[in-house]
């Protein structure tokens, strides 16, 4: 998205700006319009409107250019800043009040002597500015040479998640998430859609992920959210039907791919409800099935994540079992990508 407000810059995974509640004049990032953030849930509409995913994007226009960024955050956040995919070795810290932030390309990167194929999807002149799950932000202004990366800078391909907090990272640096390494290995731009504790399956997130055409491979990992919150078996695959039917329908040549629960303390805490977790896992398999849609697939979300890769609430994976879930999800998805 480049908006009018702030045209030197591309802000990705962002759908709209609204003003946030903590400062004037700025402009907040949202993942989805407050249109269809309206007519889900209310912890929904909050996440919806946290930048889970969200970049902000600029080339500086010169050897020597400084961009300056001015930002808040309602309650405080670190930014991650990468050139291309070079991390850089210092997080910006960003709080209530506006700051302003200096950025130019670093000077090894500039000087970089390796061919373009070893520097993986994004050219290393690209500053990312990379958006924490649980910091609202908003930006003030951005000033200095610069413009939106253009076509052959960033991948040309887009892959959309939906899913829970699990897919949003929410309990993970945004570098870090099964998302955005599963799109690392792929080599494709990721578009995070998840909604920690909230992603019910609403039919307004369906019609919204179905209408919506700037992706290439769209994975569902549906969801232990209503497991955990009292929605029955036949209400989940109700909802959990619709969901992969509307997005796989809207999209007949796009691959579309549900993803099963992860291992979890249903399974593998004693007392726990292990045959809740097989009927949700097995409601998806059936919808899967008896769907007409030749581009919908399944993934097994077991063959995904060893249980050592849980974090000690064993629901949510740590840093080893993300990077396990992105490892072998992508080996999963080249194989759809490439039918």
């Amino acid at each position: 998205m480049i908006h009018d407000a702030f045209p030197s810059v591309s802000l990705h995974n962002v759908a709209e700006l609204g003003p946030p509640d903590w400062a004037d004049g700025a402009s907040q990032l949202h993942r989805v319009p407050r249109s269809v953030g309206e007519q889900v849930n209310v912890m929904g509409r909050g996440r919806l409107r946290d930048p889970t995913g969200c970049e902000l994007r600029f080339v500086p226009e010169g050897e020597d250019a400084t961009v300056e960024v001015t930002l808040s955050a309602k309650g405080g956040t670190t930014v991650h800043t990468f050139w291309g995919e070079f991390q850089s070795v210092n997080p910006v810290d960003v709080g209530q009040e506006p700051t302003t932030h200096e950025f130019s390309v670093p000077e090894r990167v500039r000087k970089l002597n390796v061919p373009d194929d070893e520097l993986g999807a994004y050219d290393p002149r690209v500053c990312r500015l990379r958006f924490d799950a649980w910091g609202p932000v908003a930006i003030h202004d951005v000033s200095g040479p610069a413009r939106p990366p253009e076509a052959g800078e960033i991948p040309d391909r887009r892959y959309l998640a939906y899913g829970t907090s699990i897919t949003e990272g929410a309990v993970s640096d945004p570098h870090l998430g099964y998302v955005s390494r599963a799109a690392g290995h792929l080599g494709v731009d990721p578009l995070n859609l998840g909604m920690a504790g909230s992603a019910y399956c609403e039919p307004a997130m369906a019609d919204y992920l179905a209408g919506r055409d700037d992706w290439d491979l769209a994975t569902i990992a549906i969801s232990v959210n209503m497991a955990n919150r009292g929605f029955t078996v036949d209400q989940f695959r109700e909802r959990a039907e619709h969901l992969l039917d509307t997005v796989a329908g809207a999209h007949p040549t796009k691959p579309v791919v549900a993803v099963t629960l992860f291992p979890y303390h249903m399974d593998l805490v004693a007392g726990d409800d292990a045959e809740r977790a097989v009927a949700y896992r097995r409601e998806v398999r059936e919808a899967v099935a008896a769907l007409p849609h030749d581009n919908l697939s399944l993934v097994e979300g077991g063959d995904l994540l060893d249980t050592t890769g849980l974090m000690d609430d064993i629901l949510h994976p740590g840093d080893d079992g993300m990077i396990q879930i992105g490892r072998r999800l992508a080996d999963d998805l080249a194989d759809v990508l490439d039918d």
